[in-house]
């Protein structure tokens, strides 16, 4: 399971604490029924059925060298995949702008390098707990940018138990590679060059580094001499995606065709064209957006602009002055057809909490009005199946037992629905997909406006 670790917790809490979560994680994952993490994959090269080259950097340790390796790289227009170590991150800024640079071009993606470079396989479980992630969360921490769930071990060192806390911690590949040039030994850009583009080949994986001192010089080289024959630079994560829709989600699952189904028909989308992110939570405003296309309720005009229904849910404008759909007319909009309601604020205003995660009771209560308002299900209509659980609160008891008895979503097989939990991103893909299926409610006729059930 990928999850965002934005915990707040500072590193040193972590180290403190970790032994405790994963204890707990245990637990929770025993409680719902999930299996545990797989371990990651080892990876040295990618397929050879396609001209691909992977170059990838280690070592965000010194400042010039390595702002001039990503400039180089940003000059060339090379995507490239970067594996950062944890502890020079919040010291060395420039390096983090210039990655951010290239992230909102497209080009770099952030993998984790581990939080001090220690040899991995000389650690113990819980040591190595400590070390994997440490370069994804400091970074996070320090940009609040999105990271990619690929480990690159120090040295290479790997063995099966490292694998295993990787997975557990969130990696699904450990990357290592194929052609290494060792610019790190301060070998000249000439050297560097010609050790990649001999050995280049289809699916080729290359170490290189940020700071080593020469690699900025041969990237030029490395780059026009290997596209004029045919080969393309893409990231780790492209170069193992292949042909599939996303490579966080598993094509043939039920998950996968729900993801596959949403994307396709322009209801959701990815972060990017790698990932799906299914395990990630989604928030409120996202859902309502879903809610609406799904339910065909989007209009181009955006609505109530100039008098907005919630006090954090204000209409933006872009450059030109025009308004801006997400997430205020989609909320409006969802507002409007009874789908979703807020709560009133400290300064008794209704709020809406676009950006607070969504729950599944949440989820269930909107997924409710739509099953009876936009297709005249309701309790007691002929196909809904008794449903009830032992630790849904009672406001929301008849919207979840009408959802559950629908079997749009299921509780656990211990009787609990896990209310308070983070509703999933794939899981909302799922729910969706079977309301799409739901074939209007024969001899009911779709009720509007009908009132909404508080404790949203």
């Amino acid at each position: 399971m990928w999850r965002d670790r934005t915990t707040g917790f500072s590193r040193s809490e972590f180290r403190r604490w970790s032994v405790i979560l994963v204890a707990a994680a245990a637990l929770v994952l025993v409680w719902t029924g999930v299996a545990s993490a797989a371990p990651a994959t080892v990876v040295h090269k990618g397929p050879s059925d396609r001209r691909y080259i992977a170059l990838t950097f280690d070592d965000n340790y010194v400042t010039a060298q390595s702002v001039a390796t990503l400039r180089a790289l940003m000059k060339n227009e090379v995507p490239a995949t970067l594996f950062l170590i944890g502890s020079p991150v919040s010291s060395t800024p420039a390096i983090n702008n210039e990655i951010l640079k290239g992230m909102q071009r497209g080009l770099f993606e952030v993998g984790d390098h581990s939080w001090s470079h220690p040899q991995l396989t000389k650690l113990s479980a819980a040591a190595l707990a400590q070390q994997i992630g440490g370069g994804t969360d400091a970074f996070r921490a320090a940009t609040g940018a999105r990271t990619v769930p690929l480990f690159r071990p120090p040295y290479g060192a790997t063995n099966s138990q490292v694998a295993a806390v990787a997975g557990s911690e969130g990696f699904r590949h450990l990357v290592l590679w194929d052609v290494d040039p060792r610019d790190w030994e301060n070998r000249s850009a000439a050297s560097i060059a010609d050790h990649v583009i001999s050995r280049a080949h289809n699916g080729a994986i290359v170490v290189l580094h940020l700071s080593a001192a020469h690699t900025a010089e041969a990237i030029p080289v490395i780059v026009s001499t290997l596209r004029a024959r045919g080969y393309k630079f893409v990231t780790v994560s492209t170069m193992l995606k292949g042909d599939r829709l996303f490579l966080d989600v598993e094509a043939g699952s039920v998950v996968g065709q729900a993801v596959a189904r949403m994307v396709r028909q322009g209801h959701m989308n990815g972060y990017d064209g790698n990932y799906f992110g299914p395990t990630d939570t989604i928030t409120r405003a996202q859902v309502a957006k879903v809610a609406v296309l799904v339910g065909g309720l989007h209009t181009e005009t955006v609505e109530n602009a100039g008098r907005p229904s919630f006090s954090d849910v204000r209409p933006l404008r872009d450059s030109n002055g025009a308004l801006i759909p997400y997430p205020f007319d989609f909320i409006e909009e969802a507002a409007g057809a009874g789908l979703v309601v807020g709560s009133l604020g400290p300064a008794g205003q209704m709020a809406f909490r676009p950006n607070e995660a969504i729950s599944r009771v949440q989820l269930a209560q909107i997924i409710a009005r739509m099953v009876r308002q936009l297709k005249g299900y309701g309790p007691h209509s002929p196909a809904v199946r008794a449903a009830s659980f032992t630790d849904v609160p009672g406001y929301a008891a008849v919207d979840v037992a009408l959802v559950a008895g629908l079997g749009l979503m299921t509780g656990y097989s211990n009787g609990t629905f896990a209310p308070w939990s983070g509703a999933q991103r794939g899981h909302v893909a799922v729910v969706m997909s079977r309301y799409l299926d739901l074939p209007v409610s024969v001899g009911s006729a779709a009720q509007a406006g009908s009132a909404a059930q508080p404790g949203e």
